[in-house]
């Protein structure tokens, strides 16, 4: 189900966009002059409008084209990938030909353009050995052109050279974005969210990808978010209640990593501490003698004698409820990259303020 077609003087037309008026305009004069042709084959255009309202250029029965038909879904996914990148501000086509700098031809289902920047998106409903995926995606390489695919089966492969998710759903209910956490998918139990980084509306995915939000791994210029929380103990020296901070956990777009005050160089701890508001009823965080280490580090206090409290002593503190008392942004490149440590995988980023 192409999306494009040839005017009589060789100018692309998009069936995506034409309002219902235009169509109809053009529907109306093709039916009288027959003069829109296929960009695949040349041969003459039908007109068409899919169930779910979707317009669409067709090959005039029992012609001799070779090109394989489109499921509606395949259109549907190219109408979306369109959409996104229009949004982001790319100039964008379908079904584009072209050539490496070798002589080998690709067809691209979407091709999205801005500035010095190609991205062809590649709907890949049907199987797909690895070996043909990467030598698609080199090829495309090879033409200055960033390949992302988006996957109907799992097993494909992972890495900063191949940008993939996997695609759920339908038509009817609506199709989903699943970006695999890890280096392989697995077969069986596709919708436990176990299985997946992330998942989302592929409108929201396609809309990141355009947005430059779809990345690999971590870098050190992103920024993150800091949530402290804090748990109610009992000192086990003075027996009196206090709250102490139990977990520091950072995040970064859909990676994250918790780790408690001992974990973290006192530099990053005192960065925490000048977060916090003045009202908490937290004891001290000072340096304590802490045995288990051997030497004096940043630690939570008593709110009433001051003793050490830690994850040593007060694993009670893992009973009571968490509660957050303070968030707030950091950039990695401000000594929060080792806290977080290094990152493999694709996944997309919030937008930023």
């Amino acid at each position: 189900m192409p999306l494009r077609c040839l005017s009589a003087e060789g100018e692309s037309i998009h069936a995506f966009a034409l309002d219902s008026r235009e169509w109809a305009t053009l529907r109306s004069v093709h039916a009288r002059l027959r003069n829109l042709r296929m960009p695949c084959c040349t041969a003459h255009v039908v007109m068409k409008v899919s169930s779910r309202g979707q317009q669409f250029f067709a090959h005039q029965p029992h012609g001799i084209c070779t090109t394989a038909p489109e499921t509606e879904e395949h259109l549907r996914l190219k109408g979306l990938a369109v959409e996104a990148a229009r949004n982001a501000g790319w100039s964008v086509s379908t079904e584009v030909r072209g050539r490496s700098p070798t002589g080998e031809e690709w067809s691209a289902d979407v091709l999205a353009e801005n500035g010095n920047h190609r991205v062809a998106v590649e709907i890949q409903w049907s199987s797909q050995s690895v070996e043909e995926t990467m030598r698609r995606q080199e090829r495309y390489r090879r033409s200055g052109v960033r390949g992302l695919w988006l996957f109907r089966r799992v097993g494909f492969p992972i890495s900063k050279a191949l940008p993939a998710v996997f695609i759920a759903g339908d038509k009817q209910h609506g199709f989903e974005a699943r970006i695999p956490d890890g280096t392989r998918q697995n077969k069986r139990d596709l919708d436990d969210p176990k299985n997946w980084r992330q998942q989302m509306p592929i409108a929201s995915f396609l809309q990141a990808a355009f947005e430059r939000r779809f990345r690999y791994g971590i870098e050190a210029d992103m920024p993150a978010t800091v949530t402290v929380q804090s748990r109610k103990l009992w000192c086990r020296w003075c027996r009196a209640p206090t709250w102490a901070i139990k977990t520091i956990e950072i995040t970064v777009g859909p990676y994250s990593s918790q780790r408690t005050l001992l974990d973290l160089q006192d530099e990053i701890v005192m960065k925490v501490v000048q977060k916090l508001p003045p009202n908490e009823p937290l004891g001290a965080v000072k340096p304590r003698f802490v045995r288990p280490l051997g030497r004096n580090r940043l630690s939570n206090g008593c709110a009433s004698c001051d003793a050490l409290v830690d994850d040593f002593f007060e694993n009670q503190a893992w009973c009571s409820e968490p509660k957050t008392i303070a968030v707030f942004p950091v950039q990695l490149s401000d000594g929060w990259q080792e806290v977080i440590g290094s990152r493999d995988g694709w996944g997309v980023h919030p937008q930023g303020p």
